[in-house]
């Protein structure tokens, strides 16, 4: 028998603090002028996680069944997930905003045998077949119409006796969690059992989390470490699934009211709600640790958040991906504290020391499977290449997808490194610094250009959003253009883009941008709406030349 399960922190910290908050959902009565959560105590979240474990094996899931989730979060949803976590079944993850077609190419992918979903998913399910075929228990959240299975309901089933925990071993899934898909194809992460548990305990170790505090949490899968921390999860009143719809004001209200010394977000969350707090002069007095990810964030970011909130609190950005989190942070001080005049001189975006347990390193781009590890890949200090990390955060494999496995992992002895598909290099202090995804480096007449160091000199402009290097032409010689986007309020100009020019001129990359090009809003991720979808950018670039070219013609 094993010695892992992901709930096991939920019974520990209900048995050690019954009574302390472990969710704070917004309620069907909430409003933005008189905000009000519903709350679950982690005794509640336990006992309700019970019943639905119960349930779920009285209507045949067992351990180890993949178990499609696609219910609407709320507190029903984080009781439902621990059920299935304490089933010891592995709930796989998928986000919404994908879109149908890639939802249901990671369904067929990922072959589930349990499919937990909303009554719309079952109806689609009647008709679209193919990719549930290896489902053989069905469970509907909400009104079970003409369709088999269960409801949702019934498969609470309340009991005196706390549910027995199914244990499992170190290397078996504990769900599965899907990327973003911003660079390609969205895969299935493997999520082990001992993965996991490494990641609670780094995020400790990183940020000093303490059961007790309160996390404003704006991306839902994420309350579950809140809870294996013995953190109370506060949920603002937003739609989870997409970021950037989210009002500053119930952003600020969650923070407010909740009373949260931590707070995660995706940068364009946090974007909005900085402005609407300098707008209407809104400190944040008791907000200390604020957490960000999907992109690198701006210095501009850095210095706002020092208008609002208290001294000696920082913003933190982590480092990693879906594959491999977290692997390394930088925070305000570092940032403000000279990293940032290297970005601005055209050296990429610091993102840090190394996590505790995770190591970091730098080998040759290449597009290539790399089969086995060397040492001899190695790249030294200051060379940029693609970064490699391994520990017991990373997964080992993507599930049903040998092609992305082959060209993503790396065999090391006993344990498996993970190729992060970004660009970065190792500075002389240890710190990783980030320079963009590989996909997304521009191979010119000049060689290799890695996008963000670029990037992060036109950023300086104080008018200028964000802007985003796409290269035009065949590769080997493509040609360097920047699409450039304002800030709201802020017009395009010739006189901007003179600014724009000169900014570089005292850079190593003076006069590498052959043609700047105003876009109104850049196509984002859906997870995050922060990750900048360059493939479209590119299509748009290359048609917006060549209409340039005609009218000049």
């Amino acid at each position: 028998m094993g010695t892992h399960n992901v709930a096991t922190a939920l019974r520990r910290h209900a048995a050690e603090r019954p009574d302390a908050p472990a969710i704070e959902f917004p309620s069907k009565s909430y409003r933005t002028d008189a905000p009000h959560w519903d709350v679950w105590t982690y005794a509640e979240l336990d006992r309700q996680s019970d019943a639905y474990a119960y349930g779920f094996v009285a209507h045949g899931v067992r351990p180890g069944d993949r178990t499609l989730m696609l219910v609407k979060p709320s507190l029903d949803f984080y009781a439902v997930l621990f059920g299935l976590f304490k089933v010891g079944a592995v709930p796989v993850l998928l986000d919404p905003g994908m879109g149908i077609p890639n939802l249901l190419k990671c369904i067929e992918r990922n072959q589930p045998r349990v499919v937990i979903a909303m009554s719309l998913v079952h109806a689609v399910r009647t008709f679209v077949r193919k990719p549930f075929a290896s489902a053989e228990v069905l469970v509907t959240a909400g009104s079970r119409w003409f369709w088999g299975g269960t409801t949702l309901t019934k498969c609470h089933q309340p009991s005196e006796q706390p549910f027995e925990l199914v244990m499992r071993e170190a290397t078996d899934d504990a769900a599965i969690l899907f990327t973003s898909g911003s660079t390609g194809t969205a895969k299935g992460v493997a999520s082990k059992q001992a993965m996991f548990a490494s990641q609670v305990d780094t995020l400790q170790k990183m940020f000093d989390f303490q059961p007790g505090q309160r996390d404003m949490q704006a991306f839902a899968a994420f309350a579950i470490f809140d809870i294996c921390l013995g953190m109370t999860s506060v949920i603002p009143s937003m739609n989870l699934s997409k970021p950037a719809t989210a009002k500053p004001e119930d952003i600020v209200a969650a923070i407010t009211h909740g009373k949260v010394d931590v707070a995660f977000g995706s940068p364009i969350v946090w974007q909005n709600a900085s402005r609407y707090c300098l707008d209407k002069g809104i400190t944040l007095p008791e907000l200390r640790t604020l957490l960000t990810v999907g992109a690198p964030i701006p210095a501009y970011l850095h210095r706002r958040f020092r208008q609002i909130l208290p001294e000696g609190a920082q913003v933190f950005t982590p480092y990693g991906a879906t594959e491999a989190m977290p692997i390394s942070w930088v925070g305000t001080d570092e940032i403000l504290g000279g990293c940032w005049d290297r970005t601005a001189a055209g050296h990429g975006t610091c993102v840090g020391p190394i996590a505790p347990g995770a190591t970091a390193d730098i080998i040759a781009v290449t597009d290539d499977p790399i089969p086995t590890w060397s040492t001899d890949l190695v790249l030294p200090p200051h060379t940029v290449g693609e970064v490699v990390v391994a520990g017991d955060m990373v997964s080992p494999e993507y599930k049903n997808a040998p092609e992305a496995n082959a060209t993503a992992k790396i065999v090391d002895g006993d344990r498996v490194r993970h190729r992060m598909g970004d660009l970065g290099y190792l500075d002389e202090n240890g710190r990783l610094w980030f320079c963009g995804r590989k996909a997304h480096r521009l191979q010119t007449a000049s060689g290799m250009v890695p996008a963000v160091p670029v990037e992060g000199v036109f950023n300086e402009h104080p008018d200028v959003f964000r802007t985003a290097l796409v290269g035009l032409g065949p590769s080997g010689r493509e040609v360097p253009v920047l699409c450039v986007e304002m800030e709201p309020g802020k017009a395009w100009s010739s006189e901007v883009e003179a600014a724009l020019v000169a900014l570089a001129a005292d850079t190593e990359h003076a006069g590498l941008v052959k043609r700047f090009l105003h876009h109104p809003g850049f196509p984002t991720d859906a997870r995050h709406n922060s990750k900048i979808r360059r493939e479209d950018l590119k299509q748009w670039a290359a048609g917006a030349a060549a209409d340039l070219a005609k009218e000049a013609a």
